[in-house]
């Protein structure tokens, strides 16, 4: 394979492993319950339903892109050459608590925007939270958290327990949604 195909396979496919894939594939499987449980009755939940399932589609197809290295690697970059990466750990702790404060305002507004939507609908809006704030603490890659989401529990990467954990949320609230009876839009 020349240069060109190794960059385009490794551009397409990010890590190989099988359990890589696992995740990958709960992305998608996470999705699937999303779009089943759009079918509501309710509108707002519909919506709700939809926008979670394109965003687990991105998220699952960004797992193998790796996007978020990128994105890495050029601020890093763009630190150097502005000359303040020396001062790094400060933008790194207030990237930090900017995500902390940007996710309590997201759950505030699901809590606020979902308020009268059944508990299944809150549960899933729960499982996104806890992947957000996931994947954007690990977008910063910040070395002592590179450290503790790479540690090897149970077969499994740490910090995909993690991803795991919000997708499948989603999905087991998806499907619970799905059962409960049908009511009609107010």
């Amino acid at each position: 394979m020349d240069a060109w195909g190794h960059w385009i396979s490794a551009l397409l496919f990010h890590d190989r492993t099988p359990l890589a894939w696992i995740v990958v594939a709960a992305y998608f499987i996470g999705a699937a319950a999303a779009f089943w449980a759009s079918s509501s009755v309710r509108r707002q939940d519909r919506r709700f339903w939809i926008a979670t399932a394109l965003t687990l589609i991105f998220l699952g197809l960004n797992k193998e892109l790796d996007l978020q290295t990128f994105l890495t690697t050029e601020g890093r970059s763009l630190a150097q050459q502005g000359g303040w990466y020396e001062q790094r750990r400060l933008i790194q702790g207030l990237f930090l608590l900017g995500l902390a404060v940007i996710g309590f305002l997201v759950s505030a507004a699901l809590v606020t925007w979902l308020r009268k939507s059944p508990r299944s609908v809150k549960t899933a809006a729960v499982g996104l939270v806890i992947l957000f704030v996931f994947i954007l603490m690990r977008a910063g890659s910040f070395h002592h958290i590179d450290n503790w989401v790479t540690i090897n529990v149970a077969g499994l990467r740490s910090g995909w327990w993690l991803e795991l954990t919000g997708i499948v949320t989603i999905a087991l609230s998806a499907l619970a949604y799905r059962r409960r009876p049908k009511r009609h839009s107010r």
